[in-house]
């Protein structure tokens, strides 16, 4: 652990001021910044290693999530913990954390929030105002999927995100987990595990008995200049398109490789591993089996969040969702000219048709 500096950015649309009280890891090295495309919130903190907007390596994400799951496995007590890992941007950060944890002795249940329903039972839903798509819900896991009923009963909770600029979403999830327990329900301490905690003095941190991170500090941001009009957000669930239930009702073990795909890879092979919106842990298994055969691979998903070119952001590729449903889908920083001998696009969903923008991708191999 080391104290923290001092940075200033400028972007396109606004300038960024920055006060870090620690830092873990440097704050230049985990983060980049960008404009997003959205009214409610313009700025954007574009993580280095989560494996999102910018292609990671398996063990620079692997080294975050032990290093978060140390955290936590030093404060909470010895009993099943739950883990809840938000949507989108954080499903694959909080497996992989809740994996790392249960490596370091710790057990209990993940589950992700979700803006895709499956169908099954819903427990809660809840709502991230800032966000394009406002709309979340948490499922109830079947018997078999939480055969201990750690949703309901568990005395602690972890909800993982990739950072916290005010708590308010994460907040609101507690808020609704309490409410969907009930007042003679089974109460619990929730706890905040995040790469980048914001601190300010209109944070709503106090739903959380503590908060784990590796940078913390405070920032500004001053818009400059006009901006296009974002996109409308959106605030309700679309149901038109099941969702496969993956991680969504919950698990007790993490998700492993599936048996029909045949990691195959050459020592020193350039792989980019692309994961689809909410589904990137099951990428990242594939990005770590190719790198233990030798290949440089990374991994990083598609989202659905609008963001302005410039600062992190070099390039942007937008499409229809791949899954089907009726929003537009984005992949940044992949361009035509990409590097890389091989690109593999992971869904857990049908292969789009054949005329779809992102077979446009060079050397793109598309594994469902």
């Amino acid at each position: 652990m080391c104290g923290g500096g001092e940075y200033a950015a400028t972007l396109p649309g606004g300038n960024f001021t920055f006060e870090m009280e620690r830092e873990d890891m440097a704050f230049p090295e985990i983060c980049d910044l960008a404009v997003r495309n959205n009214a409610k919130r313009r700025f954007l903190f574009v993580s280095k290693v989560l494996g999102r907007h910018i292609p990671v390596s398996p063990e620079e994400l692997r080294k975050v999530s032990a290093t978060l799951a140390g955290k936590l496995h030093a404060t909470l007590k010895p009993e099943p913990v739950v883990f809840i890992g938000m949507a989108e941007t954080a499903t694959t950060l909080g497996q992989a954390v809740f994996r790392e944890f249960l490596r370091q002795g710790g057990e209990g249940l993940y589950i992700e929030s979700t803006r895709r329903p499956t169908g099954g039972a819903q427990a809660f839903s809840f709502s991230e105002t800032h966000s394009h798509a406002t709309a979340h819900v948490i499922h109830q896991p079947s018997p078999d999927d939480d055969p201990h009923d750690l949703l309901h009963r568990a005395g602690q909770v972890v909800v993982v995100d990739d950072e916290a600029t005010t708590a308010r979403t994460a907040a609101g999830l507690v808020r609704a987990m309490r409410e969907w327990r009930g007042e003679d329900g089974f109460g619990f301490f929730a706890w905040l595990a995040v790469i980048l905690r914001w601190k300010h003095d209109f944070g709503d941190e106090t739903s959380f008995e503590g908060m784990a991170s590796l940078v913390e500090g405070r920032f500004s941001f001053e818009e400059v200049g006009g901006l296009a009009e974002p996109p409308a957000a959106r605030d309700a669930i679309d149901s038109r398109v099941l969702a496969p239930r993956g991680m969504r009702h919950g698990g007790s073990r993490p998700q492993e490789l599936p048996l029909h795909w045949k990691a195959d890879a050459r020592e020193g092979e350039k792989i980019l591993v692309i994961g689809n919106g909410e589904y990137g842990f099951q990428p990242l298994l594939l990005a770590e089996a190719m790198g233990k055969m030798g290949a440089e691979a990374r991994v990083m998903a598609t989202t659905r969040s609008p963001i302005l070119p410039g600062g992190a952001i070099s390039h942007i590729r937008s499409f229809p969702a791949l899954s089907g449903e009726g929003y537009t889908e984005f992949l940044y920083n992949v361009p035509t000219v990409h590097g890389y001998d091989r690109v593999i696009l992971c869904l857990e969903d049908a292969a789009p048709a054949s005329g779809h923008p992102v077979f446009e991708i060079p050397k793109l191999e598309v594994w469902t």
